[in-house]
């Protein structure tokens, strides 16, 4: 095997940790504006607890990988290279100034035991824009993924493509938005 082989099989690698991480994300955020006990809660923040030690290592193999290929192939300068980077930071951005400290302020305010939420709670547990934000970046690195294999050349239209993720993004919340979800069984 060559280096640029088991470079780009670790770029895979990385991208499936990612998006398991990301999935998780998704999935949890789903499940748990359905939460209606503390307990119900609690179960469903250790799903997202998990996705973090999973799709933090897939990112940064995919970053550190990706930087090597574009080594190799001399890429470094085309835009989609630039619209990726400003997207990663964007959605690492998303992730440890909006999702994280929601995800802490809910945990830090369950009350001890399996009792039903209170209404400031529920509230937070039902919170659309969190679920807005996990999408979106979901789709984001979804865009990127388009970006690495159309390779469009020219910035303004890699940015173009992740501007429409990221709308694809918000549409994926829209429901969360219009309907308050029904509470688990």
């Amino acid at each position: 095997m060559n280096p640029y082989a088991i470079a780009l099989f670790t770029h895979f690698l990385g991208l499936v940790g990612l998006f398991v991480g990301y999935g998780l994300e998704w999935s949890a955020s789903s499940l748990l504006r359905r939460a209606s006990t503390s307990e119900q809660t609690r179960s469903w923040l250790r799903i997202y607890k998990l996705s973090l030690p999973i799709s933090g290592p897939g990112l940064l193999v995919l970053i550190i990988s990706g930087g090597y290929l574009a080594s190799l192939t001399g890429s470094m300068k085309q835009g989609w290279i630039s619209a990726s980077l400003l997207a990663i930071v964007l959605a690492l951005g998303i992730g440890f100034v909006f999702i994280l400290p929601r995800v802490k302020r809910i945990r830090a305010a369950l009350p001890d035991g399996n009792v039903t939420l209170p209404e400031s709670i529920l509230a937070r547990v039902q919170d659309p824009f969190m679920v807005t934000l996990i999408r979106t970046r979901f789709m984001l690195a979804l865009g990127i993924i388009y970006l690495m294999t159309a390779k469009p050349e020219a910035l303004s239209t890699s940015l173009f493509i992740l501007l429409g993720a990221i709308v694809v993004g918000l549409l994926c919340a829209a429901s969360s938005w219009t309907s308050r979800p029904s509470a688990q069984a």
